[in-house]
């Protein structure tokens, strides 16, 4: 299973939506996303730079059975794919959207549905902030795979290190695998100010 910190460490987001991701990133208010061969760095060498400007640069890609992963790497502004009103956007029209993303020592996946955020899980402790609802069909998913409402983390999502978990709940909600390949390549990209 895709270890993210360890691609990536204590500093993503990704987002899984069932749009195209050029859509996806339009909604994350990127104008006019352009494809980005280098992408990934293109975003290291920003993030070397150090700059502190309220721009953020979001990469996308397709992926299989009609979802598409958008990708961020600079959090000093906040995690654009967690914000409530764009997993809304995202999740429009009875669609799901789920974010995952990691600050050191922090851990959460949000899961948005028809324009709501439904649930919000720490994956460090295994249990749902209070709020979130057993009645949801992501909640569902989500406990069937060892995330608890009021207890520890079980079954496959006790056996898996914090990054690998955050993949296992987008799994559980989306049915996609993320994998390695996932993360190489080409992107699609722009800049988005709705984290900031």
């Amino acid at each position: 299973m895709v270890d993210l910190t360890e691609m990536y460490g204590e500093g993503w987001c990704i987002t899984l939506a069932a749009l195209e991701a050029a859509e996806a990133l339009c909604r994350m208010g990127v104008k006019g996303a352009a494809s980005m061969p280098d992408g990934l760095d293109v975003v290291t060498e920003r993030m070397e730079e150090g700059g502190e400007e309220p721009e953020v640069l979001l990469l996308g890609r397709d992926l299989r059975g009609g979802w598409c992963a958008v990708l961020e790497l600079e959090g000093t502004c906040g995690w654009t794919g967690t914000d409530p009103g764009v997993l809304a956007a995202l999740s429009a029209g009875g669609q799901t959207a789920v974010s995952a993303y990691e600050d050191p020592n922090r851990i959460m996946v949000q899961v948005a549905v028809d324009g709501a955020v439904v649930c919000e899980l720490d994956v460090v402790t295994g249990r749902f902030v209070p709020g979130s609802t057993g009645d949801q069909q992501a909640v569902r998913d989500l406990l069937s795979v060892g995330f608890s409402l009021d207890d520890e983390a079980s079954g496959q999502a006790a056996a898996t290190e914090y990054s690998q978990r955050a993949v296992l709940a987008l799994r559980a909600v989306t049915g996609v695998e993320l994998m390695e390949d996932d993360f190489s390549g080409p992107w699609l990209g722009g800049l988005s100010t709705l984290g900031a």
